[in-house]
Order: C-alpha cells, then structure tokens, then sequence
C-alpha cells in the first residue's frame, strides 16, 4: 500500500520539525522519516549535550575558585561522572521527548521511523525535501540517493523557507 503525501521530509534535525509544523499549519498532509534518533545530533549527541557536560564542568571549575572570591567551601571539590552524565541524558532526552511529542501532536503529519531498508513505500506529489545544516543556517536539498529513487526529485534550495513545485516521486 502506497502513503500519499503534499510533501516529504527527511531527517528531524535542526529544521526538519520546524517546516512539518509550517506545512501543518497550511494544512499540507507531510511524511517526516527519521531513521535514529529524534531531534538529530544537536540535541541526542552534540550541541545539547555537550553544553551540558560543559556547563557540569564550569561548575567545578568555580567551586574550585571560590577562595579566591572569599567563599570556603569545606572538603575537596569531587565530580560525580555518573551524576554528570544522568543529567546529560536527561537533558537530552528531554529534548528529544519534546520533538517526538511536538510532532505526533500534528494531525496532518506522519513521523516515519524508517531506515533506506526499511521505508514504507510513500508518494509525494510536491517536494521531497532533506534539511542540511550548514553552520547557523540550514538550506534544503535533494536526498543523496536515500532512499532509491528520490535522487531524481525536483527541488528547489532556500536559506529562508522551502518551496513547493510540481513534480511527483515515488520510492520504494
């Protein structure tokens, strides 16, 4: 059985979660596939958790300093590794928590947890759209042969906001 859809999104990065609630906002029926984890790497691997272990650092730093500032603190300064990375994989997980559940709560899209293997066959009639990040922006290109057939897929890149055009993709 074929899914029909106005458009495809790959991947629930940075901007991917954004543009479903913007084509769910115009009433578009969307496909979002996500073949990990939720969110993508700035919030499960690299950006959130980072700063968190990073900002679990700065404390101890400071903790260590606070003679300096006129504060004792009695007893060494000890950093719970296990403690530290609880809070890391809360933190994280929350976020991801946040994407899956700000997703499902869209009724015309479809969250896809999908691997090139694994993909149901989906049809759109609009734009298959895979969000890249480059830097602070994120532009939208044409999926790199994932999965087969939406290499071929018209598709129009935009700094600020995708584009719909009139092409028709099927993959299976």
């Amino acid at each position: 059985m074929t899914r029909n859809y106005d458009a495809i999104i790959i991947g629930t990065g940075q901007s991917g979660p954004a543009l479903a609630a913007r084509l769910h906002k115009e009433g578009q029926k969307t496909a979002i596939i996500e073949r990990k984890l939720v969110g993508g790497t700035c919030v499960n691997v690299g950006c959130t958790p980072t700063k968190t272990l990073v900002g679990s650092a700065r404390i101890a730093y400071l903790a260590r300093q606070a003679r300096a500032f006129g504060i004792s603190i009695d007893g060494d300064i000890a950093v719970d590794m296990g403690r530290v990375k609880a809070r890391k994989d809360a933190i994280a997980g929350a976020s991801n928590q946040g994407v899956t559940e700000w997703l499902d709560g869209m009724d015309n899209v479809d969250l896809i947890r999908a691997t090139p293997g694994s993909l149901p066959r989906i049809r759109s009639r609009s734009t298959v759209l895979y969000s890249r990040q480059t830097g602070s922006s994120s532009t939208w290109a044409p999926a790199p042969a994932y999965p087969t057939g939406l290499a071929s897929t018209t598709y129009r890149i935009s700094p600020t906001r995708a584009s719909w055009m009139s092409t028709s993709c099927q993959s299976t």
